[in-house]
Order: C-alpha cells, then sequence, then structure tokens
C-alpha cells in the first residue's frame, strides 16, 4: 500500500497498474503529483472533486469553508422566511382558525425533523453530504418557486388581501393543494439539507493538522452566527413585509435566497474535500452486536493484543481513512 502511494497507482478497467500522475496529465495530473510528493495532502482521508487525496493548498479550508457559511446565512433566511409566519399564513389567507392552522405548522415542522433522518441517512450511506446538500437545496428552491407562484396566482385573490384587514377569497382543493404540496418540499429540502452542511463544513479542515484543527473548532461558531443571522433577517425584514400582507415579496425574497444560496454553494464544488459515503450501516450496526454477544467474556491484554485492526489509509476500515482508538470507556 505504501509502495503504491509513493508511485499513485491506480488499476486500469484492464486490470493494469497504472501511474495516477499520467492517467491525470489532462488535468493537470504532473502538478498534482508533485503536490502529492512533497506530502501535502490532508491526513484524514479526505478526497478531492475527482476522488484523488485532497491536496491542502488547494482544497477545503477558510475558502470552502466562508462558501458554506454564507451558504447557510442565506438558506436559513430562506427557510425562516415561510416558516416563521406561516400559522399568519393559514388564517389570514386560507381562512383556517387559530388552533386548526397551530396544528397544520407543528405537523409541518415535525415533517422537517423526520426529513432530517433521511437525509442524514442518505448521505452517510450512500449518497455523500455534498450530493446530499445539493439535491435536497434544489427541492428547497422548487418548493419556494412554487409557494411564491401558487400564492402570487391563486391564494392572494383578491389582490391585496391577506393583511390584517382585508380577508381573501374561498380557494378550491387544487388551488390549497399546490400550497401544501408547496411547503411540503420546503420541508423535504431544508430537512435533507440541515443536518448535513454543518458536518460537511466541519469536513473542509484536517483535524489531524493543529493548524486546521483549530480552524475546525472555529468554524462552528461562525456557523451558528451564520445561522443567527439569516434568522433574525428573515424575522425582521421579511417578518414585517408579511405580516403586513405584502405575502408574495416575502415568498419571493426567500425563493431568491435559497437560489443564490444554491448557486453559491455550487460554485465552490472544486474546493470542496469529501468523505466517501460508507454504506448502509445496519449490517455493520447487526455485526457489532452479534460480535460483542460472542465475546462478551473474551478476556483482553493491557496493551490491546488480540484486537483485530485495520491500516486506517487502506479504505477498508472505517470508509473515510480515520481510525477510533482503543479505549476502556465501553468495556
Amino acid at each position: 500500500m505504501a509502495n503504491c502511494m509513493r508511485e499513485l497507482c491506480t488499476i486500469n478497467h484492464e486490470g493494469k497498474k497504472v501511474n495516477d500522475v499520467e492517467d491525470h496529465e489532462g488535468f493537470g495530473g504532473r502538478d498534482y503529483g508533485d503536490e502529492m510528493s512533497a506530502g501535502t495532502i490532508t491526513m484524514d482521508g479526505t478526497v478531492d472533486w475527482k476522488g484523488r487525496p485532497a491536496i491542502k493548498s488547494k482544497s477545503g479550508q477558510w475558502t470552502a469553508g466562508i462558501i458554506i457559511l454564507l451558504n447557510q446565512g442565506l438558506a436559513t433566511l430562506a427557510f425562516f422566511g415561510v416558516g416563521v409566519n406561516l400559522v399568519l399564513f393559514l388564517t389570514r389567507v386560507l381562512q383556517q382558525d387559530n388552533a386548526e392552522a397551530a396544528n397544520n405548522v407543528s405537523k409541518w415542522t415535525g415533517t422537517v425533523y423526520i426529513f432530517s433522518l433521511v437525509g442524514a441517512f442518505l448521505s452517510d450511506s450512500y449518497w455523500g453530504r455534498y450530493k446530499t446538500c445539493a439535491i435536497f437545496q434544489g427541492i428547497f428552491v422548487m418548493g419556494l418557486v412554487l409557494l411564491s407562484l401558487s400564492s402570487y396566482l391563486f391564494l392572494l385573490r383578491p389582490k391585496g388581501c391577506g393583511d390584517a384587514i382585508t380577508p381573501c377569497g374561498v380557494h378550491t382543493n387544487m388551488e390549497v393543494g399546490l400550497f401544501y404540496l408547496s411547503i411540503y418540499l420546503i420541508a423535504l429540502g431544508n430537512g435533507g439539507y440541515q443536518p448535513n452542511i454543518a458536518t460537511f463544513g466541519a469536513d473542509q479542515f484536517d483535524e489531524e493538522d493543529p493548524i486546521e484543527g483549530h480552524s475546525k473548532v472555529a468554524f462552528f461558531s461562525y456557523f451558528y452566527l451564520a445561522l443567527n443571522l439569516g434568522s433574525l433577517f428573515s424575522n425582521t425584514i421579511l417578518g414585517y413585509f408579511e405580516d403586513e400582507g405584502v405575502w408574495a415579496i416575502g415568498f419571493w425574497a426567500s425563493a431568491g435566497s435559497a437560489f443564490a444560496a444554491l448557486v453559491l454553494f455550487l460554485a465552490g464544488s472544486s474546493r470542496y474535500r469529501h468523505f466517501k459515503p460508507t454504506g448502509n450501516p445496519l449490517a455493520r450496526f447487526c455485526q457489532v452486536l452479534v460480535a460483542s454477544i460472542k465475546k462478551c467474556k473474551f478476556a483482553l491484554g493491557g496493551d490491546g493484543d488480540g484486537l483485530y485492526d485495520v491500516d486506517a489509509k487502506d479504505g477498508s476500515g472505517s470508509g473515510n481513512g480515520r481510525k477510533i482508538l482503543h479505549t476502556h470507556g465501553f468495556k
């Protein structure tokens, strides 16, 4: 394995060893080989957008981190631009009473958290964090655009209704159905995106490097700052417009913010670092339970002799190149 890493070798489709530098000449392979030989790749097992070991100077760190922070702020603004006044919209525009509106918003909020589990599972097992964030952000934008269109074309009739004075007219089942379809697309998009974006941002910093490890801790502080700033703006500026009955402007502003967040996220694609997904965890989880039961009476040496260990760099262990240290915490 060590020789293969030094030679940057891979196996081609005919089963022959080829030099990775030559194989990637069309994509700056010589430069990549020089960087690799200089030992400037990340130590935590991350790869670049082409699946090669990530080079520190050309991937991740604060360039990628700032993109993700801006993305989070814009996406949060878009989400709370809808969620903060959703009860008010249901009562003023769809003519629901307070109890029914609050119940519907509670169901919608719960759905967001349920979809968070779906997004986290797909990210860790199959798609990876980048792909999961991109797909669910696309769904998020679709939901916001549909909500903006349906509100402008169908729901806010007569024109100017939806404030504290002018009531809106009766809506057809199709119009109400479009509204619920749009907000649940928003729930799906935001729910699948939200649990992955913070972790994906942290992936841009090599925790095995002392300097980047410190930056990784700082990133989480800035991440929640971006989240709170986005929420602050949506609860004040957008909340004001919606409270005054200018719902179309508020929804279109949310849609525009989500679209800008998606474009910004995709623009940084070549800069990100990635951990490869590890596959379905259920089988491995069951294997751990069975092995634990079978070996519960196994006598372990003080120095860890007899433990099965895998070289963290060969990719066959945890799936992301990182090794869990032996401890007695769960003995």
